[in-house]
């Protein structure tokens, strides 16, 4: 075998290694340390990323709004501002706002092509202009749907219409067989007899009127417990006297009413008036 080698030509391309065999130089980029500075010696500096935290609390001694592991920070609300869409010609599609909460097989008509009827329009072709007809089996499902909703409809009004009690008019019959206890000689011992409910009628007022019954005592209230009663002194009832109101406009009864009592009346006296009188001498 090292024989026929070494009679054979060098091979001119190098020979294709195996894929597990080759590998790769694996290069780790180690990531760049983040240096906190110290307790006591932060002054001036503020966390700007998560690595700063450190899988730990915020700092309070920078005093920023700081969100450790995005703990009470509001999400931004993307709302529905819609973004900038162009049409294949490349312009500016700006009734992209009429066509948002629409379902994609609807069709919105909101360009001035609309407007032009299809035969005169130059930017379809003649299998665009041929407008697509359903099948027979679509036709006939649409058609089995229109047909059940209608017959529903038309039944639920049917079956309000009609009266949900309807009395009979022969009434129930019912036939029982009677044996006298005491038979007189007579040939008939036993009987058929038919008995028949009476058809009320429903317009015919109530035979009995009923009258409402008073209700009974109800159950004893409660007892109140109070001092016995006493006799009023005359201090009492001298304080309980309300004098008598005195007007000076009315007089209907004609009494006469003397002037102090008038002028205590008008509350007058009870006004503090200080007069000074300058005295000049000639």
């Amino acid at each position: 075998m090292a024989a026929l080698a070494s009679l054979l030509p060098q091979p001119v391309h190098a020979p294709i290694e195996d894929e597990e065999e080759v590998q790769a130089p694996v290069t780790t980029a180690l990531a760049p340390a983040v240096v906190i500075p110290p307790y006591g010696q932060r002054n001036g500096w503020r966390p700007s990323k998560q690595a700063d935290f450190g899988d730990g609390g915020a700092y309070p001694e920078c005093h920023v709004a700081q969100y450790p592991l995005d703990l009470g920070k509001k999400k931004a609300n993307p709302g529905n501002t819609l973004a900038l869409q162009v049409d294949a010609e490349g312009n500016v599609r700006y009734d992209a706002i009429a066509h948002q909460g629409h379902r994609d097989d609807r069709r919105v008509q909101s360009q001035f092509k609309d407007l032009v009827p299809i035969a005169h329009r130059s930017d379809l072709t003649d299998e665009d202009r041929q407008m697509e007809r359903p099948s027979e089996e679509e036709v006939q499902a649409t058609a089995d749907r229109t047909r059940a909703a209608l017959e529903k409809l038309v039944t639920g009004k049917i079956k309000a219409a009609q009266p949900k009690n309807v009395p009979d008019s022969t009434g129930k019959s019912s036939f029982v067989r009677y044996t006298p206890s005491q038979q007189n000689g007579s040939g008939m011992n036993q009987r058929i007899i038919k008995i028949t409910e009476v058809v009320e009628d429903p317009m015919e007022p109530p035979r009995f009127k009923h009258k409402k019954i008073p209700r009974g005592p109800p159950s004893p209230p409660p007892p109140i417990l109070r001092s016995p009663p006493r006799k009023a002194t005359a201090a009492e009832q001298k304080e309980w006297m309300i004098p008598p109101c005195i007007s000076n406009w009315k007089n209907n009864k004609g009494f006469t009413i003397p002037l102090d009592k008038r002028l205590a009346a008008d509350g007058r006296g009870l006004q503090d008036v200080r007069t000074r009188y300058s005295h000049t001498s000639r």
